[in-house]
């Protein structure tokens, strides 16, 4: 959840200010990151989506399910 709250604020600190104003409002909000948390933990996918003039971007968080790939030099699977 912090890397998809970080992840949205680098990507507000790129866009122009009405561009960037839903994305930190989103990462700012503890209900938002609430329902984010609950989604994930109910085994769902939650997604975060900033539209500038010419482009969506989505940002999407998803449950360890235990097929992630193995991180190289590590004996665990993707962190979750």
């Amino acid at each position: 959840m912090r890397w998809l709250q970080m992840r949205v604020e680098q990507l507000a600190d790129q866009l122009d200010a009405a561009h960037a104003r839903p994305g930190r409002a989103w990462a700012q909000d503890e209900t938002a990151a609430e329902a984010a948390m609950s989604a994930l933990a109910w085994g769902e996918s939650y997604t975060v989506t900033l539209v500038d003039d010419d482009t969506v971007y989505v940002f999407t968080a998803q449950p360890n399910t235990g097929s992630e790939p193995l991180l190289p030099g590590r004996e665990a699977s993707w962190p979750a």
